[in-house]
């Protein structure tokens, strides 16, 4: 556990070196990193679509879809959702859904100052011969650091705290939990990015959820690809890869 403390610790002593943020969506269809919301939504007129494959471990893997969307030109929402598949899961492959809204308060200025978002989301999946269950809610700040000259990215910071009510076949868990995360440009204009985040248990029994990947996506144009390793931490599992591949449409 001080190891998981001191990679958050360093998370963001790294986040206060610079800043912009390249912003796709976690598996459950939410704009942010790999496993975590960020506080920041498509903007207006935009449109992100992305698929994602997570190793889940004891031979399962979760297939999912995403999609995110402003909700309205004057209101800064978001409106996301994903169709999820685990297969590998004992004849108790169906398909499942998450949905979720996130509003930011701030400003949406750029290099940014500090944004704030909180949200709420709602996921199923089949799990062995069991349907999880999880609603979520959440607040979280985004900040990107120093003041990068036209062209140039910076290094973009998040911290958040959220809560998580899961159902399982047997029994459910309630638990409150913080993260943090950082999105670092390894290029001068951001085509490669490093991608960390790293939070304390979402579930009981579960273990401490990280992802660490590297981003690609060309300068001015809307498609991306991240790959990686993640543990989504609501069970007792190993860290294993993801794979993402998004398109942004419109804006």
């Amino acid at each position: 556990m001080k190891n998981i403390f001191k990679v958050a610790l360093a998370t963001l002593a790294i986040a206060g070196m610079s800043g912009a943020a390249h912003a796709d969506l976690n598996y459950n269809g939410e704009v942010g990193l790999p496993l975590n919301p960020t506080a920041q939504i498509p903007q207006e007129g935009g449109f992100r679509l992305q698929g994602n494959y997570y190793d889940l471990g004891s031979s399962s893997r979760l297939y999912s879809v995403g999609g995110a969307i402003r909700a309205s030109k004057t209101a800064p929402i978001e409106v996301n959702g994903a169709v999820n598949y685990v297969d590998g899961n004992a004849g108790n492959n169906d398909v499942r859904f998450s949905v979720g809204a996130k509003y930011l308060f701030s400003r949406e200025t750029e290099p940014a100052g500090v944004r704030l978002a909180a949200g709420v989301g709602y996921s199923e999946y089949s799990l062995s011969t069991d349907h999880l269950k999880n609603a979520r809610a959440y607040l979280v700040g985004s900040k990107s650091f120093g003041n990068p000259v036209e062209g140039k990215t910076s290094i973009t910071g998040h911290l958040g705290l959220r809560y998580d009510h899961f159902e399982f076949g047997g029994g459910d868990s309630d638990k409150a939990s913080v993260f943090a995360g950082v999105e670092i440009p390894v290029t001068p204009t951001g085509e490669i990015q490093l991608l960390g985040e790293v939070g304390s248990e979402v579930a009981d029994g579960g273990n401490v959820p990280y992802s660490v990947g590297i981003r690609y996506r060309p300068m001015q144009k809307p498609f991306g690809a991240t790959i990686g390793v993640q543990r989504v931490g609501i069970a007792n599992d190993d860290p294993k890869l993801f794979v993402q591949i998004g398109y942004t449409f419109g804006k």
